[in-house]
């Protein structure tokens, strides 16, 4: 048997976990909260910080990972006021 990767597959995933990301972000803030916890998407061939970046640059840095924000499976985003 001959197992192929989709890349358009990974591509779809990888946007879709940013948007949820900065879907997050934005319920987070409505309610006053400053950070959260997102976790690491595993075994979908996506980098934490690829993810990071990807997000910054979409929210021009209003949402940010920062020093030291990836710990226990988790990704600490915080966000700018």
């Amino acid at each position: 048997m001959k197992i192929t990767i989709n890349k358009n597959q990974e591509k779809l995933n990888f946007k879709k976990h940013v948007g949820a990301i900065i879907m997050i972000a934005k319920q987070k803030a409505k309610n006053g909260y400053h950070s959260f916890y997102y976790p690491i998407p595993r075994n979908q061939g996506i980098s934490c910080h690829d993810l990071i970046y990807a997000v910054e640059l979409e929210t021009e840095e209003t949402v940010y990972g920062g020093y030291r924000c990836v710990k226990d499976d988790n990704i600490l985003f915080t966000i700018r006021s």
